[in-house]
């Protein structure tokens, strides 16, 4: 039996893919509805221009933080489902995820894809690591 083949079978990864499910359809729901907030007024574009020190890169992880808890959150869950699938299965677990958890929202599943995919940049070490 191969990895891939465990990690289809595996309680874990389902379970993992249940709660990747649950916070994709979380992520869309909250961007659909900051979407529709942005409709009003126009607002003014903030461009910050950040230097690559870990400071700085610290301080405007903090700022989107704070600009969107609910984004950020949220996001971090589907990093943190992402490093255990990994642990569960490599390289093969996750990808057999993402394709497994896009389609389970078919109207989404470019848009599901593409924000693990993001989430996931990095996860692993050495030539099993996940590069978006």
């Amino acid at each position: 039996m191969t990895v891939k083949n465990k990690a289809r079978t595996s309680p874990d990864v389902r379970s993992a893919e249940a709660a990747l499910n649950k916070l994709l359809s979380a992520i869309i729901a909250h961007d659909a509805a900051r979407d529709r907030e942005a409709c009003g007024p126009i607002k003014a574009t903030v461009f910050r221009f950040v230097s690559l020190d870990d400071a700085a890169l610290a301080q405007a992880a903090f700022d989107d933080l704070v600009r969107d808890p609910i984004r950020h959150s949220l996001r971090q869950g589907v990093k943190r489902i992402g490093r255990e699938l990994h642990r569960l299965g490599g390289l093969d677990a996750m990808s057999a995820a993402i394709d497994r958890v896009a389609d389970m929202d078919p109207r989404h599943a470019g848009r599901r894809g593409s924000i693990m995919d993001s989430a996931w940049d990095g996860i692993g070490d050495g030539s099993a690591r996940w590069w978006s």
